[in-house]
């Protein structure tokens, strides 16, 4: 993850020159924590920390530009600004306050074995590419419902499953596994990631109106959310 710094705005007889307004640019997110921003570029599948940067954060995701900050050209730099309004992102939603992971499960269907068989196939495609990008864009099927409880047990479902497919621990491909699970079904859920500083990490889960279908809630108390799909 790297630290943006950089120089001070360029200033006439002791005044901030007066800049037109940026706006953080398309699949840029941000998250505060405390005083401090974690960003994240999908296009450049990079995670960048801003030492006292949540308000700057802040006045960037309304176009404010604040001209005593010294770290916006490096941000420009970066390609992380827009000089023209972007839409913002979605808010990712509250931490999950239940998980599933230890709850009696239900068995598998029979159809579940070639929704988990198709999923398999579309992450192992995305593992082809670079980064976050190839697992973002793989095709959603439609129609796609808000169906909590059916949601609920088609997690329960999968997590019964898990042990038998050949996937790897890692939480991206395996919250992207089970996306691609749920998606087979037509169900919709939350594919939430979350950063952490001191020391920084990443982390990504699944829930679905504040239950966790893959992970443990203890363990997510740690992490601030900062992209939602």
């Amino acid at each position: 993850m790297d630290r943006l710094s950089g120089p001070s705005a360029e200033r006439d007889g002791g005044s901030a020159v007066s800049l037109s307004p940026v706006w953080l640019a398309a699949e840029v997110h941000w998250a505060a924590i405390d005083e401090d921003a974690v960003v994240l570029d999908v296009a450049g599948d990079a995670y960048h920390c801003l030492p006292g940067g949540a308000a700057l954060c802040r006045n960037l995701s309304d176009g404010r530009y604040d001209r005593r900050d010294d770290i916006v050209q490096s941000l420009q730099h970066a390609g992380l600004l827009s000089v023209t309004p972007t839409v913002p992102p979605n808010p990712p939603p509250a931490l999950p306050t239940r998980t599933i992971i230890h709850e009696p499960l239900r068995g598998p269907l029979w159809s579940d074995a070639a929704s988990a068989l198709g999923a398999l196939w579309h992450i192992h495609s995305a593992r082809r590419g670079h980064g976050l990008r190839p697992y973002l864009d793989l095709p959603t099927p439609t129609p796609v419902q808000a169906d909590v409880s059916r949601t609920i047990e088609a997690g329960e479902r999968f997590w019964s499953l898990l042990p038998y497919l050949p996937v790897e621990g890692e939480c991206l491909v395996r919250s992207a596994l089970l996306m691609r699970f749920l998606l087979g079904f037509g169900l919709k859920a939350d594919w939430v990631f979350g950063v952490r500083l001191n020391p920084f990490t990443a982390h990504c889960w699944v829930q679905v109106d504040g239950v966790c279908l893959n992970d443990d809630v203890e363990r997510l108390v740690a992490y601030t959310p900062i992209m939602v799909r």
